[in-house]
């Protein structure tokens, strides 16, 4: 494994279904650090191991109520191995949300949560047929998860102990401008 690269872009923050949502947007609890890509680091960590930010750089607009508009930073594992984040809000385009995992010989690339894919070089190729309704087939298997967890049965949540250490590095991502 050669690192792992967190893409994430959004024409408006908040999204446009996430409106009603209104603390989304301001600095003190919202945000695309806090909603979005704290959930890539969560995949990171249990993927290559704990977490340091190397360097971090946030961008906010001129509202200081308002929450960050970019974010460029480098995390490292114990070992070294490099996660590179770049995220940003603004342009017309479409919401873009990627967590690739390179390595020497192919690539593994999630995107927008559920499209897996995978590269030897070329365009990635799709590791299985997309679901008809994603959303649906997430909720189930996030429920599915709880209940396990209910009846102390093995499951994908995070502990205690990773969802803490995952916001104290979103904390420290935004807080380096």
């Amino acid at each position: 494994m050669l690192g792992v690269d967190i893409i994430v872009t959004y024409s408006s923050w908040p999204r446009q279904w996430q409106k009603e949502a209104d603390w989304l947007r301001f600095k003190k609890e919202g945000g695309m650090t806090r909603e979005v890509i704290s959930h890539f680091l969560f995949f990171t960590e249990r993927v290559v191991g704990p977490l340091k930010v190397i360097w971090a750089h946030t961008s906010y607009p001129a509202d200081p109520l308002l929450c960050e508009t970019a974010v460029l930073a480098k995390l490292e594992n114990k070992n070294g191995l490099p996660v590179n984040i770049l995220a940003s809000v603004g342009g017309v385009q479409p919401d873009r949300q990627e967590f690739t995992i390179k390595g020497s010989k192919k690539s593994r690339k999630v995107a927008e949560f559920y499209k897996d894919s995978i590269s030897v070089g070329d365009n990635f190729i799709p590791l299985r047929e997309e679901p008809k309704d994603p959303r649906a087939v997430s909720l189930k298997s996030q429920l599915d998860h709880l209940e396990l967890k209910i009846n102390n049965k093995p499951n994908n949540l995070a502990t205690i102990d990773e969802a803490f250490r995952v916001q104290n590095l979103v904390e420290e991502i935004l807080s380096k401008t």
